[in-house]
């Protein structure tokens, strides 16, 4: 009886033994195919003062980066290159966002606005005033009807907008 329970247990030893050596096996290959694809990460530099808050387009060609220099910048994503600055708030840009079509761009502002700005154009659309504090956060609905922002003056204010247009 001892002589088969012995068996047993050196048998469940050498199937554990070898899904650990496979395990360790497939976590090394692993290891080394991160080690081979990991690159060096771009860096988009052109803005004079700290970067706040940044957003891809929906089709990922577009970056845009809000910043304590009061712009907007607007990057190709592919080639890493600047494309636009767009100016018009008072104060540091918190936040950024894209519409669901992408045609739309968002800025939240320590200068109580947010701004909307062609992303084709770059001209800006509109100002919507009615914080009465920093805003710090905007984000689109799924269907760019409505834009919401967060303010430090306690609240959230949804904008009806059609991004759309």
């Amino acid at each position: 009886m001892k002589e088969q329970q012995r068996a047993e247990t050196e048998k469940r030893s050498s199937v554990r033994l070898r899904y650990f050596l496979a395990g360790f096996a497939i976590l090394l290959v692993a290891s080394a195919c991160h080690a081979q694809t990991r690159q060096e990460p771009a860096t988009l530099k052109g803005h004079a003062a700290a970067v706040h808050s940044v957003a891809f387009s929906p089709d990922g060609k577009t970056l845009a980066s809000g910043s304590s220099d009061k712009t907007v910048k607007l990057w190709d994503a592919r080639t890493r290159q600047e494309l636009a600055t767009l100016k018009g708030h008072a104060a540091t840009v918190n936040s950024v966002a894209f519409s669901p079509d992408g045609k739309t761009l968002a800025s939240g502002s320590s200068d109580n606005t947010v701004k909307l700005w062609d992303a084709q154009t770059r001209r800006e659309l509109a100002t919507l005033a009615g914080h009465t504090k920093m805003v710090t956060s905007v984000a689109f609905s799924p269907d760019g009807k409505t834009l919401a922002s967060g303010s430090e003056d306690n609240t959230v204010k949804l904008w009806v907008v059609d991004a759309r247009k």
